[in-house]
């Protein structure tokens, strides 16, 4: 099993203002965006080989969460086999979340670390068709 890439997905009180503060000031482009789940929704960013997740505490999947709080960012990893990559971490004796697959392509499960970062891990099981901005 193997890492392919880390994007950090911070968490945002309005996506739409934060998708105009990286584009504007940053110039950051939008590689995809989910605008049907409001106005706090879901996007990715990019910015030469510099990407982000930007998202509402709404969207993210339940279990995203630490003592009933949303962190400021959530960890987004992309292995090449999540469910080996989650039987190897039971193994060792840590607790990841069960493996969910969500409707938006991803199958994904959580772990959060000592120090209460959350680590999210997703492989895609089905491409998800992500309107372009």
């Amino acid at each position: 099993m193997k890492l392919d890439a880390l994007t950090p997905m911070l968490m945002c009180k309005d996506v739409q203002a934060s998708i105009a503060f990286y584009t504007e000031a940053l110039g950051f482009t939008v590689r995809a965006r989910m605008d049907a789940l409001g106005k706090s929704g879901w996007a990715t960013l990019e910015h030469g080989h510099v990407h982000l997740m930007l998202a509402s505490p709404t969207y993210i999947p339940d279990g995203v969460h630490v003592d009933g709080r949303f962190p400021q960012a959530v960890y987004y990893f992309y292995p090449d086999d999540v469910a080996a990559l989650r039987a190897s971490l039971v193994e060792k004796g840590h607790s990841p979340t069960e493996l969910e697959d969500r409707f938006y392509g991803m199958r994904e499960f959580e772990l959060v670390d000592p120090d209460g970062h959350v680590l999210l891990f997703g492989q895609e099981i089905e491409p998800f068709p992500h309107p372009k901005a």
